[in-house]
């Protein structure tokens, strides 16, 4: 079980998907970085890609997000994401499209104001890595002004190059994870 951190949900307990891809956020990294999110949740449009359990996307809404696109392949990921906005009384606020994240942006979702992207590690350490960083760099040019995008990986897994794609790239990290984060321009 995953527990909402704060907001009008705080301490409400969701289900994590039996999936084998899912690797959920811990939640001292999940409190850290909706903190440092704070001044843009309010009313934000948050994408959720490579969703899981979805709570990224719950943490935004208990906080005052607007509205959480999910975008999560695995059926019974997809399922329980639907699950779970229901018992909050979200499901008018949360949509979850059941396709490949690298077809995502071919749905003409509209802007975002916070991307989450967290893909299966094994998708930073193996042939696909390029295509990879290559549509986390895509979807955080797809964000409003002032917006921001967060990608979970390895620890310390992002190169030098791969940061100076995303000039002002922010690092922290938590055990075996990190999380870096892009705010786009004003």
């Amino acid at each position: 079980m995953l527990r909402i951190t704060a907001g009008e949900h705080r301490g409400c307990k969701l289900p994590v998907p039996e999936v084998r891809a899912t690797r959920p956020l811990v939640e001292r990294a999940r409190l850290a970085m909706m903190d440092h999110l704070r001044l843009l949740l309010p009313g934000a449009r948050v994408w959720d890609v490579y969703a899981g359990s979805g709570i990224l996307g719950f943490e935004a809404l208990s906080r005052g997000a607007a509205e959480v696109v999910a975008v999560e392949r695995h059926p019974k990921a997809a399922r329980q994401l639907l699950e779970s906005a229901e018992v909050l009384g979200y499901q008018d606020r949360v949509q979850v499209l059941r396709l490949d994240a690298r077809r995502f942006l071919a749905t003409d979702p509209g802007p975002p104001d916070l991307v989450f992207f967290d893909p299966p590690y094994a998708a930073f350490r193996g042939p696909g890595r390029a295509e990879v960083w290559r549509l986390f760099r895509d979807l955080a040019a797809e964000l409003r002004p002032g917006g921001a995008a967060v990608v979970h990986t390895p620890k310390g897994i992002l190169n030098s190059a791969e940061r100076q794609d995303l000039p002002g790239m922010e690092q922290r990290d938590y055990g075996t994870t990190s999380l870096y984060w892009w705010h786009a321009p004003e």
